[in-house]
């Protein structure tokens, strides 16, 4: 009998240079987190046209199967109700391979870029806020929270196999994985008292366009999937190395071989690199999300995002293109079932128009967490929806604002900022005078605008608002215009 070690260059070695033992495809190594209450789908390589079994501890139910004449061997289990207790997967081709430190809870899994890539720690001169504390205490979830950080793997072809070692959560481990994912964790962990397991498969810099399916990007008449860059990409050092902005290349390495591995959902931050694209970025997006779901053939599964922040983008073409591309963000969650984005238009300090990393990662975490417990798990009480802009009414000289999922009021009634108001030239000016109207709409007026005809909220790439619903989630960001400027 062997135990399963999940080395990096077993990762790398095709499938077919390993008869002669079994090689499990990626995930499924030991402190693998399985999804409760689901049918969970394992595959490997054996050799060719061999018999293969596989069971599970937490039933000791036996599953048999034949590879197929690649070697190719997949199962399904069925698991319960999760718990903390540590299981085992055995897999027998004629000769056992025992997986260890198996757990059954939640599986989550997060993409994007660096804003999800960043660690607890953070980044050289991008902190995340009180990251010394947070990782301090990583060790209370050990045992109840692994983690999987997935190599930086672009590929110019779809690839079975990649590098993705689990570890469970302790101070090291923790310090280094993506903090997004650790506090969306943690507080999945502490609400549904079950394991969680979460998957980081991001990397910096990169586009929409990076993790999507070739069939997908080849329609798309602005990108050139045959380039050299793209044919050559696996050669350079791997993940940091290879230009950031080719399309389809990380889809190929990093969530392709992932496909199958079953997942309660998705989380996703990403969108600065596509800012000067923001015409396109909705449908785009919408053609990533559905293709992901697609292959891994689980219907809809829970997609949960990230707005982008507040920044001075400086790459920008102009300053209009990271408001629109928030619009786009926003405007996806509409189109699709089972899609919810978080608004981080509050979530940086005052000094942070520099920084494309906002040190305020929990809250985003949090705010994550919040969508899938009011939305996917379906516990009662959880506010999780954010106030949302529904219609206008022009009195005189100010603008009545009526929003949606509001219905408590806001969280202040004087000092409001981040409005501005336009006549019929298109100017805008900073609102002079805003306050609450009937407790749950928001007037608004400007002493340079005597007739207004059109209000925006936090339209800039850098105008951070700090109205709130009651609950504490931020209005959206929004224009009540379609002008061009």
């Amino acid at each position: 009998m062997k135990t399963l070690k999940i080395l990096s260059f077993l990762l790398l070695v095709p499938p077919t240079l390993t008869q002669g033992r079994v090689n499990m495809g990626p995930l499924q190594s030991d402190g693998m987190v399985l999804q409760q209450n689901a049918d969970v789908k394992l595959w490997g390589w054996t050799q060719p046209n061999h018999k293969v079994s596989v069971k599970g501890s937490w039933n000791r139910k036996k599953v048999n199967t034949r590879s197929d004449e690649n070697g190719r061997f997949e199962v399904t289990l069925k698991t319960g109700a999760g718990n903390f207790y540590p299981q085992t997967i055995e897999v027998n081709d004629g000769d056992k391979l025992i997986i260890n430190d198996v757990l059954i809870g939640e599986v989550w899994l997060c993409s994007g870029q660096s804003n999800m890539e960043m660690p607890l720690h953070g980044f050289n001169s991008c902190p995340v806020e009180n990251s010394a504390d947070y990782i301090a205490e990583a060790g209370k979830y050990k045992g109840k929270l692994h983690l999987n950080f997935v190599s930086w793997s672009p590929a110019p072809e779809p690839v079975d196999t990649v590098t993705a070692l689990w570890q469970d959560c302790t101070p090291l481990s923790a310090r280094d994985f993506c903090a997004v994912g650790y506090f969306f964790g943690i507080r999945l962990v502490e609400t549904l008292n079950v394991p969680v397991g979460i998957i980081n498969s991001s990397l910096g810099a990169t586009r929409v366009e990076g993790w999507t399916p070739r069939e997908i990007v080849k329609e798309y008449l602005d990108e050139n999937i045959e380039s050299d860059a793209v044919k050559n990409c696996d050669k350079i050092k791997p993940g940091r190395d290879v230009d950031r902005s080719l399309p389809t290349v990380f889809y190929n390495g990093m969530i392709h071989p992932l496909e199958g591995y079953t997942l309660k959902g998705f989380l996703w931050y990403q969108g600065e690199a596509n800012v000067n694209e923001p015409e396109n970025y909705c449908e785009r997006f919408i053609n990533m999300v559905q293709a992901w779901r697609q292959r891994w053939g689980e219907g809809p599964l829970p997609f949960y995002y990230v707005e982008i922040c507040p920044y001075d983008y400086f790459w920008a073409k102009d300053k209009r293109t990271a408001p629109l591309l928030r619009e786009a963000q926003y405007r996806a969650q509409n189109l699709i079932p089972n899609m919810g984005m978080v608004c981080t238009n509050d979530l940086v300090k005052d000094y942070e128009y520099w920084a494309i990393h906002p040190c305020m990662k929990k809250e985003v975490g949090d705010r994550l967490c919040f969508w899938a417990l009011g939305d996917t798990y379906d516990i009662p009480g959880i506010d999780y929806r954010y106030p949302e802009y529904q219609s206008m009414e022009i009195k005189d000289d100010q603008v009545i604002m009526t929003f949606k999922n509001a219905e408590n009021g806001f969280n202040r009634k004087v000092g409001i900022e981040g409005f501005e108001v336009a006549g019929i030239d298109s100017v805008w000016h900073k609102a002079s005078n805003i306050g609450v109207y009937d407790e749950n709409k928001i007037s608004v007026k400007c002493k340079e605008v005597k007739e207004p005809i059109a209000v925006r909220y936090c339209f800039q790439s850098w105008l951070p608002g700090n109205l709130k619903g009651n609950s504490g989630l931020p209005i959206i960001p929004f224009r009540t215009d379609n002008w061009a400027r």
